[in-house]
């Protein structure tokens, strides 16, 4: 296993755990996060204070019940790990279920950008537009 499919799989498990100080050492100080869509969640988001504070609204408008529950496989090229993933989330009488693709770029042992891919991104906006209002 390559140096950079190690450091993804850690923060892929810290993640899980809910440990965020193993996945801020992990992040570059300057990480930047392409979310995919047209939704409240999509944008840009440049350095760990907008990254976090990204993460934390689905966590909030999720109720916690957001999570990547299956990584099918993760692969590297070089600087770049890819991870084929499963992720989750409910609320109230809403929940959301799909497949989707995490690249990321490493650079100096850290995670420096990340694009995720989502398998139906138009159900993703919808699940987060109406989770962000409830």
């Amino acid at each position: 296993m390559s140096k950079n499919i190690e450091i993804v799989q850690s923060y892929f498990n810290a993640v899980a755990r809910g440990d965020f100080e193993t996945v801020d050492r992990l992040f570059a100080d300057d990480i930047v996060w392409h979310q995919p869509g047209t939704g409240v969640q999509s944008g840009i988001y440049n350095g760990k204070a907008e990254v976090f504070a990204h993460l934390g609204n689905f966590a909030q408008w999720s109720n916690g019940t957001f999570a990547i529950d299956t990584i099918e496989y993760l692969t590297d090229n070089r600087d770049l790990v890819s991870a084929s993933i499963h992720f989750k989330a409910e609320k109230n009488d809403q929940s959301i279920a799909m497949k989707g693709m995490d690249l990321l770029r490493m650079e100096n042992g850290q995670i420096k950008e990340v694009w995720l891919f989502s398998e139906h991104i138009e159900d993703e906006d919808a699940f987060w537009n109406y989770a962000s209002n409830k």
